[in-house]
């Protein structure tokens, strides 16, 4: 229609073609780093190369920093020597992953660390590669992005969001055996959902992160679980307690899916 037309213009500041390969992955990144989804209807050409037409709905996601959301996640980011632990965080889309990365890595590097950010689709820091102790590179896929900064930035943690298939769980585990920390994030709404996607149950059953934290709704924290697959609950008095052990996968609810 030409009110759609007129809109996907504006969003693009009129330059639509320059936004041909992010459309084909259903999204216009924004300035500031904000997005609008897009859904129509996806061409594929003879070599190969995707093309979106005919958009029919756009959904514009407002990217901004809510201080103070990952308290609830800062004490499972470093261990009680200080040094960097790896966490994934899981939860359903909407549910404020990305804006629990987003301050947490500022809360990082507040902390004294070096933090380096896989920002594939600029929505965490688009606008800004350095921000005192944090670096930010976009434009390449999150498993280029994250051999790239291993390289050339010696961080103290690495960010990603939204981890996706094969390639991604390699260069995490890449990480993993140099040492350095990670906070990234995947969908799921639930462990046993993450246990089905091949990527992530791999990634569960070698025990490469040390926390798992599911989120709720608004970055609220549904559940914890350690690298085991141990659940872990919050006191009243603000304590961690250790629920069912995890080793006995048949039984765990969050690893059931292991078999």
């Amino acid at each position: 229609s030409v009110a759609m037309d007129e809109l996907l213009a504006a969003l693009s500041a009129q330059a639509l073609y320059s936004c041909e390969r992010q459309m084909a992955e259903g999204y216009i990144p924004l300035p500031g780093g904000h997005r609008a989804g897009v859904c129509g209807r996806i061409i594929r050409e003879s070599d190969g190369t995707r093309r979106m037409t005919d958009v029919c709905a756009v959904c514009i996601r407002v990217a901004r920093r809510i201080e103070g959301v990952s308290l609830p996640v800062r004490r499972f980011l470093l261990d009680e020597h200080g040094g960097a632990q790896r966490v994934l965080v899981l939860g359903a889309p909407g549910s404020g992953k990305t804006t629990m990365l987003r301050d947490a890595a500022l809360w990082l590097c507040e902390q004294g660390r070096c933090v380096a950010v896989a920002d594939e689709r600029e929505e965490l820091f688009a606008g800004s590669k350095t921000h005192g102790r944090l670096s930010v590179l976009s434009g390449v896929s999150k498993a280029e992005a994250f051999s790239m900064l291993l390289r050339s930035m010696a961080p103290q943690v690495i960010i990603g969001d939204e981890l996706g298939g094969d390639e991604d769980v390699q260069a995490v585990r890449d990480m993993v055996r140099c040492g350095v920390g990670l906070l990234v994030s995947a969908h799921a709404g639930s462990m046993e959902e993450a246990a089905r996607r091949p990527a992530i149950r791999r990634m569960l059953f070698e025990e490469v992160f040390d926390w798992y934290i599911l989120l709720g709704r608004r970055s609220s924290v549904h559940a914890i679980y350690d690298r085991k697959g141990n659940r872990w609950e919050e006191t009243e008095s603000g304590q961690l307690e250790c629920g069912r052990g995890g080793d006995d996968r048949n039984q765990h609810s969050g690893f059931s899916a292991f078999g």
